[in-house]
């Protein structure tokens, strides 16, 4: 964790100097911009060049990635359904960022895709590359590597559960976007600070004097990778038209009641 490179009282959203400490947890302070209500945890991540100093897959890990590798199953497939009701993924060019252990590329590219994937932690690369034969690059997305090389090159890019995490959400997906070809599409999904216990929370603390954080510590972390930013669904979707993109599809959850769900999903095309 790093405070010390960041004035926090600059939103990351709207880039104003406008963002004041809200909420007091254990280990670090919830931020919230006055001008446009963003909230993002006091806490940056390392450079990924230091990701976990070297640390290399071995029994132990291997065993702990083993007994968890499937938990996402049926989220992967929610996923795959949701791509594959925009676009005809045969042929097209696809990147996931945060592929994890490269399982949903690994899907796309039994569709037809021609799928890359960016994953940080080297530990997850080199599972992927050991049990799937999927390999992922570690550059983020803002790397020289995609920005002078993929300019306007992918059909598809896809963040699952990735916004939250990154010091930058704006950046992130500004470089995401600058990859798109026109008329791209960009997929993601993020938890919402509309759900019930997020705004519960908020009224627990305000009326405690700050005693009370109930569910808020629940929603960041300052562990590597850990959340970072909670988005409005507003929010969200303001940031990816200001970015040059165009919603065409928005929901709560997969499934039989996309309105009813505590995440954002959505879905976006490139202008142009």
């Amino acid at each position: 964790m790093s405070k010390s490179t960041y004035n926090f009282e600059r939103c990351k959203l709207c880039g104003k100097m406008a963002a004041e400490a809200a909420y007091k947890l254990v280990d670090a302070t919830i931020y919230a911009c006055k001008d446009c209500n963003f909230h993002f945890l006091d806490c940056l991540d390392a450079p990924p060049d230091s990701d976990e100093d070297g640390t290399k897959l071995n029994q132990n890990s291997r065993a702990y990635i083993d007994a968890r590798r499937d938990e996402n199953l049926p989220l992967h497939q929610h996923r795959l359904n949701f791509v594959l009701n925009h676009l005809d993924v045969s042929n097209c060019q696809a990147l996931d960022i945060g592929a994890g252990l490269g399982q949903f590329q690994l899907q796309l590219t039994q569709h037809g895709a021609q799928s890359y994937g960016i994953e940080p932690s080297s530990l997850r690369r080199e599972y992927a590359q050991e049990k799937f034969a999927v390999a992922l690059r570690p550059e983020l997305v803002d790397h020289h590597y995609w920005q002078d090389g993929f300019k306007d090159f992918f059909d598809l890019i896809t963040l699952w559960d990735i916004i939250e995490h990154v010091n930058f959400p704006r950046e992130t997906l500004d470089a995401a976007i600058k990859l798109l070809k026109p008329g791209g599409r960009l997929l993601l999904d993020t938890p919402s600070r509309e759900m019930p216990s997020y705004r519960l929370s908020q009224l627990a603390y305000r009326y405690s004097g700050g005693k009370m954080t109930l569910f808020l510590p629940n929603f960041y972390s300052t562990s590597r990778y850990g959340h970072k930013q909670i988005f409005t669904p507003m929010q969200l979707e303001e940031l990816l038209q200001n970015l040059g993109l165009s919603i065409i599809y928005q929901a709560k959850s997969y499934g039989q009641q996309p309105q009813r769900g505590n995440k954002i999903i959505l879905a976006a095309q490139k202008n142009g």
